[in-house]
């Protein structure tokens, strides 16, 4: 199965994922391997995690210091993926 990258996310459009769906996480951060959060643990995750991190795509620059312990994530969804969508989180700091 082949997956696409689709639309650029920001914190509203990810709770609307969540609101109708399981979503499955995976943050990419340079130098790591993918680390996939399992769907059982999206809310958690979201909440704990993402939520208040998640830049807005429609900004051009974003500083660090505007974010919890100074990093932060580009989102963007991808599909189709087991029948629910993808969240991949890129980490910058």
């Amino acid at each position: 199965m082949s997956t696409s990258r689709g639309r650029d996310l920001d914190e509203s459009a990810i709770a609307d994922l969540l609101r109708q769906s399981r979503v499955d996480f995976v943050v990419a951060d340079p130098g790591l391997p993918l680390r996939w959060i399992p769907a059982e643990e999206c809310f958690v995750f979201w909440k704990s995690e993402v939520k208040t991190r998640v830049a807005d795509p429609a900004v051009k620059r974003h500083r660090l210091e505007n974010y919890p312990d100074e990093y932060f994530y580009f989102a963007s969804e991808w599909q189709p993926f087991e029948d629910r969508p993808v969240v991949l989180l890129e980490a910058n700091h």
